[in-house]
């Protein structure tokens, strides 16, 4: 049996399925602090900082402050780089701190060492309940059984490409990786620091490296799609093993020499997207938060979105990426920090965020409240939506206690293959033993 959880079914269902009420805040009974009229400090901290994303959960809050007189939020915004780690050590010491941007990355860590707390109770009479997404109600729970979190969007990916560029050369928008090389190398002129490919070496760089795996591989093969590192059927078997793997080891490696700038290697989200919009680069794979970055950046023209090319597989196959806000276990006031949380995450104040901040929103009824999610460069996830057997889902095994320090540290590896100081052979052992060894640790966790 296919694996069928597979891309942008969430995106069409979002768009297309029946919707229910008006927004409305949720009404958790308040805290005893609350309700005798003492004042209430939230302390929120977020991950995923940028000064404008920052600027649009302040508005939301300060409405929120408008309803409950005596709550003030205070949003702590660290540096992105280094902010997963920042609140980490501010869970583990206890620091205070009422709501947390929890990532896919980082739930199974704050979910294990009980820094969160659960929701259901709060959960049970809100009404935004009636118009969450499957998607939306899949990651809930996705890591343990309760729902530690509310998610506010999710990520997915499509290609970015220089429109201008492809039309002068004549070049049609590539629809397979292969095209994303033959047109990469055509474009690229390192004498007019002009390069085909935002190639990502440097933190995160892991992510487009799994998802050629995938697309070589085929979704058809892999044990589940929130273990895609181990193969169906395969007894903890990793993806590692395979012949494809080496294949879209190799074919990396070929994009990066051929159509990137050298300095790539070092490259993370930030220097990839400048890249392209500073026009260095011609296409990028990216999740959506990149649109309003090019549209604020770019003029009409210059830059298009394409669906997600597809390997020899026939398939592109890539993560739901999703992230959320959860509630700390040891709060002084739970009842007031879930009402906040739960009036984040409404139809209105979450179609609001998720349009602002590009991403797709967790409610049926965002397209009845905001029509840019079936027009525009949005339309592409429609598209993707229509072909669920070519488009699929596929993650990371997240849930394994290993993943925190594989992800932590496996760039580096990355980079000493892409330098030439290990061979492809050599970095697929490494991979192939670093998750046999977690599979013999903690077993089959899907």
């Amino acid at each position: 049996m296919k694996i069928k959880l597979c891309a942008f079914i969430l995106a069409v269902t979002v768009l297309f399925t029946a919707c229910g009420k008006a927004a409305n805040p949720a009404n958790p009974s308040e805290s005893n602090a609350t309700s005798a009229g003492e004042k209430v400090t939230i302390r929120m901290i977020e991950s995923l900082t940028s000064p404008e994303r920052t600027a649009v959960l302040r508005a939301i809050a300060d409405k929120f402050e408008e309803e409950n007189k005596n709550v003030k939020v205070e949003i702590i915004s660290p540096p992105l780089e280094g902010a997963d780690q920042k609140i980490s050590q501010m869970l583990m010491a206890k620091q205070p701190l009422d709501v947390v941007e929890v990532r896919e990355q980082t739930a199974a860590q704050f979910i294990n060492n009980q820094w969160l707390a659960p929701l259901d109770t709060y959960m049970e009479t809100w009404e935004g309940n009636d118009t969450l997404t499957p998607a939306a109600k899949s990651a809930l729970s996705q890591i343990g059984d309760k729902a530690y979190l509310i998610p506010y969007g999710f990520y997915q990916r499509l290609l970015f490409y220089r429109a201008d560029w492809f039309k002068d050369a004549g070049l049609q928008p590539p629809k397979t990786y292969e095209d994303i090389y033959k047109a990469g190398k055509v474009l690229t002129d390192p004498s007019k620091n002009r390069y085909g490919w935002s190639f990502r070496g440097g933190k995160g760089g892991v992510n487009m490296m799994d998802m050629l795996y995938w697309a070589y591989i085929g979704n058809d093969k892999l044990a589940a799609p929130t273990a895609a590192y181990f193969l169906k059927d395969g007894n903890g078997k990793t993806i590692f093993s395979t012949p494809e793997a080496k294949q879209a080891l190799e074919f990396n490696k070929k994009l990066y020499k051929d159509t990137a700038p050298k300095d790539a290697i070092a490259w993370g989200f930030s220097e990839m997207v400048q890249g392209f919009i500073g026009g260095t680069t011609a296409m990028i794979v990216q999740d959506p938060e990149v649109i309003p970055t090019c549209q604020q950046n770019m003029k009409e023209g210059e830059w298009a979105v394409q669906v997600l090319p597809v390997g020899p597989s026939g398939q592109a196959v890539f993560p739901n990426g999703y992230a959320g806000w959860g509630m700390t276990s040891y709060t002084q006031n739970p009842d007031m920090v879930a009402k906040f949380i739960l009036f984040l995450s409404n139809e209105e104040n979450n179609t609001h965020f998720a349009k602002e901040y590009s991403t797709i929103p967790i409610h049926t009824t965002a397209p009845e409240i905001d029509k840019s999610f079936v027009e525009g460069p949005f339309s592409v996830f429609v598209e993707m939506g229509k072909q669920p057997d070519v488009f699929c889902f596929g993650s990371a095994p997240q849930s394994y206690e290993a993943f925190g320090e594989y992800f932590n540290t496996v760039d580096q590896q990355y980079q000493k293959y892409y330098n030439d100081q290990i061979s492809a052979d050599e970095m697929l052992s490494y991979l192939d033993k670093y998750w046999s060894d977690a599979y013999a640790k903690e077993g089959q966790k899907w």
